[in-house]
Order: C-alpha cells, then structure tokens, then sequence
C-alpha cells in the first residue's frame, strides 16, 4: 500500500484526506489507529476539526477544561475544535485507539447527538469496539486518491458517527434521560409518537412505538413523559378509552367487538380498564343517560388537579 495521504509505522496507521470534500455539511479529515507506546509524549495542542477517538484497549488520562478522566477499553473521547486538550497513555499499561477526524456545518450537531454536549468529552460506548476498530480499518485498507476511494471512505465515516450516536441512543435509556439530545429532536419524537398512537392504537404495544421512532424504549417513554407529563402508557390509554366510550353510543356494537377494536382480545379485561377509567362498567355506561354519562375531559381535568394538589 503506497499513498501520499497514508502513513505507516509499526505503533501507527494514519490516512490524512486529501480527495475534493463529499461535503462541506460533514466531510473526513484524517482517520487513524494506534497502539501508543508507554513512553509517548502528551499531546497538547489546538485542533480545527473533531476527532473522534475510541479505546481498543489499556488505559490512558484525558485532560479537558477542568475535566481529567482516566479512560479504559470501551469508552469514547473526543477532541473538539479550538479546545486545548490534552491526551496520553498509561505507562504501565498504554492504551490503542483508533479515531477519525471531521468537520463540516453538521459535525457539532451530531456530536451533540452522540452525547458530547458542553462539557462532556467522554463517554461510555455501548457498541462494541471492534465495529468502530472495522470502520477506520476499511478506510486505511483504502487509502486511494479516487473519487470512489473517498466515496467509499465519506461512506465509512457515516458509519463511524452513526455508530457513536447508536452507543448514546442506548446510553439515555439506562440514564433516564440526562439531556443529551437536543429539545427539537425530543420534540419531534413526541410529535411522531403521538400521530402513531393515534392511528394505530387498536393494534401496537409500546415498543412498537419506540421501534417506529428508532430508538431506545426507555429513553423514548422519559422524553414522551418530559413532554406530555404523563407516560406513553397512559396516553394510549387514554385514546383507547376515548375511542371505546364514544362507540358505546351506538347500541347495535356488541361490547366485546368494541373492546376488540380497541386493542383487548379479552372484553373482561377491557371491562375492568374501562370501570377503573370511568368508574362504571361499559354496559352501566351505555345504559345510562347521555347527560349523566362520566365526561372523558372531566374525569381528565380531575386527574390532572388531584396531580397538581
């Protein structure tokens, strides 16, 4: 393998990009994976591009606007433009790393993405390693000057970022939501779910909603919850009880096809939900006279100032 952009040694491989951008919203800079010595010096300086590092192995120290942490295999750190960071491994036990190196109009957004919002320069990756060791060794292993090469290698670095914000994706579900993405995503989250709900809700479970939107369950159900201020399994219990007290005015449905119809095979089970919503059976409800039927906004607003007192 013989390139100008690539350079080898037996501690290091390091492709530095030199093909026309794919991109000026994200393009590749340099990508590289090392195994340092134990004797390597800091490295201390300012970068104009992110570089995205994860550890393959051993350990090494990162010092970053007043933060040092002492990293392992399995975590993620991140150098950011125009920071003085510094890096270096451990003597007695020296770290690998692979990373790549971007920069562009969309890189800061998806590095938020990813997890590393003001403050935060390392992370936990909930992907194995050896995904992103892969990623960068298919760039080196095709260092040409092409425009397929870069094609191939812009192809990879997607996959690269991707896989980061799949780790963070993972991360905000076991961390109960700690803000790692921006509100506007949340919110758009919320949006789809709710549209989703509502015209599905005779037929899904929960997780479908989370697989629909693509992302963690737990993580979905604590923004929905940060949203709406209820959990997503009470708002689809709501629209089913909705649904199921405005089609008991029509006498000519047979309870159990409502309750069907709604999302419960078994009508007993529907029955008690519908008592503990309502406080009166679905056959008591439907006997009752229109104007002494139990309101659903009411019971609503009930709800909601028994929460609030």
């Amino acid at each position: 393998m013989s390139s100008k952009n690539y350079n080898e040694t037996p501690a290091y491989r390091v492709l530095v990009e030199h093909s026309p951008r794919q991109s000026e919203e994200l393009y590749l800079t340099l990508c590289g994976i090392e195994q340092c010595r134990p004797d390597k010096e800091r490295e201390s300086r300012v970068r104009d591009s992110f570089h995205l590092h994860v550890v393959l192995s051993g350990n090494g120290t990162l010092e970053a606007e007043g933060v040092n942490a002492r990293l392992r295999e399995g975590q993620l750190f991140l150098i950011k433009p125009g920071e003085k960071i510094t890096y270096y491994p451990d003597p007695q036990n020296p770290w690998a790393y692979c990373w790549m190196s971007f920069s562009g109009a969309q890189a800061d957004a998806l590095m938020r993405e990813a997890g590393f919002v003001e403050g935060v320069y390392t992370l936990e990756s909930h992907v194995h390693v050896s995904k992103f060791y892969q990623l960068c060794n298919a760039a080196l292993e095709t260092p040409q000057l092409t425009h397929a090469a870069a094609l191939r290698r812009y192809g990879l670095m997607l996959q690269y970022i991707a896989a980061a914000i799949e780790s963070n994706d993972w991360e905000c579900g076991s961390r109960k939501l700690k803000g790692h993405r921006p509100l506007q995503n949340r919110q758009d989250y919320t949006r789809y779910a709710i549209d989703y709900i509502k015209n599905n809700y005779s037929s899904i479970t929960l997780r479908d909603v989370s697989d629909y939107l693509g992302i963690n369950y737990n993580y979905f159900s604590a923004i929905f919850k940060q949203s709406q201020g209820i959990t997503p399994n009470e708002y689809l219990l709501r629209v089913r009880m909705r649904q199921s007290s405005q089609m008991l005015a029509n006498l000519t449905v047979d309870i159990q096809d409502i309750a069907n119809y709604v999302g419960y095979s078994d009508s007993l089970t529907f029955s008690k939900t519908f008592k503990r919503f309502f406080g009166v059976s679905p056959k008591f409800y439907r006997e009752m006279p229109v104007e002494e039927r139990p309101i659903f906004d009411t019971i609503l607003a009930n709800r909601r100032n028994d929460r609030q007192e």
